[in-house]
């Protein structure tokens, strides 16, 4: 993985739960990796949201939306539709977010739902499948001072909670990024 320049295509899954993208965003923001979505992703992280949050109005998701889309101008990928229906991945429901990848020229897909693409049939267009805990750990191993810069940025900008440092980190741990919580707990002064 290099820094910068490595595009990852965020699966709706890392856009919802807000902690995960809020902290996926403002490691992009550093300049650590491309971010890389779709619209049929962004639907699908819309639904996730509402479904989970029936009281979230249509006007926070497009406030959300617009943020993501105005500070990362170049994430967004068109065009995939025409090759997604001869992908083949377990999940045909699935095929859009492969296709957006391969358009998108990503180097990874960043997913919580690692079998629904199968190495063997992701592999061939050169890219890799990365659970959001992993790719945390390897941005934080391969540019620590940038990581935690966007984890600072990230805890300030979290207004309503206003975590402490370890409320931060165990915010982490909660969800499911395990190895990025202890990683990040060796420098929690840093937070």
């Amino acid at each position: 993985m290099l820094v910068g320049r490595y595009s990852a295509l965020l699966d709706a899954n890392v856009l919802h739960p807000a902690f995960l993208r809020g902290a996926m965003l403002w490691f992009a923001s550093e300049r650590l990796y491309r971010p890389v979505w779709s619209a049929d992703i962004l639907t699908e992280w819309r639904r996730s949201v509402q479904r989970r949050h029936p009281d979230m109005v249509d006007e926070k998701l497009d406030q959300l939306e617009a943020i993501m889309r105005e500070q990362f101008p170049d994430a967004m990928v068109e065009g995939y539709e025409p090759i997604a229906s001869i992908l083949d991945l377990p999940d045909p429901d699935d095929r859009h977010v492969l296709a957006a990848a391969i358009v998108g020229k990503c180097q990874g897909i960043i997913t919580a739902n690692l079998k629904h693409f199968p190495a063997d049939k992701v592999a061939p267009y050169q890219m890799e499948v990365v659970h959001p805990d992993d790719f945390i750990v390897n941005i934080i191993d391969i540019d620590r001072t940038k990581a935690l810069t966007a984890c600072r940025h990230h805890r300030a900008a979290m207004t309503v909670s206003n975590p402490t440092q370890d409320q931060y980190l165990e915010r982490f741990k909660a969800a499911g990024l395990v190895q990025a919580h202890a990683r990040l707990s060796e420098k929690k002064e840093l937070l």
